[in-house]
């Protein structure tokens, strides 16, 4: 029992201790540290920007032939598949507003590809030649360009936002046919038709963007294409002796898969003030 009391009177005299430190520490001026909040990103607000990156394309023409008026050449239908590949760069506008954790926002956009390049080529028409051995004509198509608009809805978490985003797109896509017969009486290599289509679709995809300072963010995509069947007229390019054939309607079929780096500049509202 001694035992037990001396303990308890020990602890009285502990904390009236402490709290007489603690008040004198007050009286003197200092106070407790308090503990620091990050200040949370704010993402509403008009944005600009730029991206970079690659896409890859998948594309199906169809083409019914024609005679050649003029000329030694009957043109056979057309079935061609082309793979297109390269790099892409473009830029964005939108608007987005941030409603809790929850941002919403419309965004256009427009990317077009290096046209230095076309997609794989292969043997698509073996015209038949009255004056020589058949011969060959080979195929491309390429993707040129895509414009875009639709919305974004985002996940404010902190510094980052992963997003999904999704809405109308329209790509323009290129075809033509190139003779790689010397036997001919028009030079190797020459073109001798050509197609070129917009096509309307739609694109679904998702990315994330980090605010690296005030106004400033970065991020990457990744967005999915389809695109509508289309037709257009196809021009024969067949000069001097070989004559000029007529236009037919060519179609086109595409699906386009893009991965891009984004930068931005947003301005609009201030950001939000420090939690307290």
């Amino acid at each position: 029992m001694y035992k037990v009391s001396k303990l308890a009177a020990g602890s009285v005299i502990a904390a009236s201790a402490a709290l007489g430190t603690a008040s004198v520490a007050l009286a003197d001026g200092y106070s407790a540290p308090r503990v620091a909040y990050e200040r949370p990103s704010n993402w509403s607000g008009v944005y600009f920007g730029v991206d970079s990156g690659y896409q890859w394309s998948s594309i199906d023409v169809t083409s019914p032939g024609a005679l050649v008026v003029a000329g030694p050449f009957t043109f056979g239908p057309t079935n061609f598949s082309s793979e297109h590949n390269n790099a892409v760069v473009g830029a964005h506008l939108g608007y987005q507003h941030q409603f809790g954790a929850v941002v919403l926002g419309i965004e256009g956009g427009w990317l077009t590809s290096f046209r230095d390049e076309d997609g794989s080529s292969g043997t698509c028409i073996r015209p038949t030649i009255a004056v020589s051995a058949p011969g060959v004509l080979s195929c491309s198509a390429r993707f040129n360009d895509v414009l875009t608009v639709g919305g974004r809805v985002g996940w404010a978490a902190g510094h980052w936002m992963p997003y999904v985003t999704g809405g109308y797109a329209n790509g323009a896509f290129d075809f033509a046919v190139n003779i790689r017969n010397t036997a001919v009486p028009i030079s190797p290599t020459t073109l001798v038709e050509e197609a070129h289509a917009r096509l309307n679709g739609w694109y679904i995809g998702g990315g994330v963007e980090w605010a690296i300072s005030p106004g400033w963010t970065t991020g990457i995509e990744y967005r999915h294409y389809e695109f509508d069947a289309g037709s257009v007229a196809s021009t024969f390019h067949l000069g001097g002796p070989v004559g000029v054939g007529p236009s037919v309607p060519t179609s086109f079929d595409a699906t386009t898969d893009t991965v891009t780096a984004r930068v931005s500049w947003r301005w609009g509202r201030p950001d939000a003030a420090p939690l307290k």
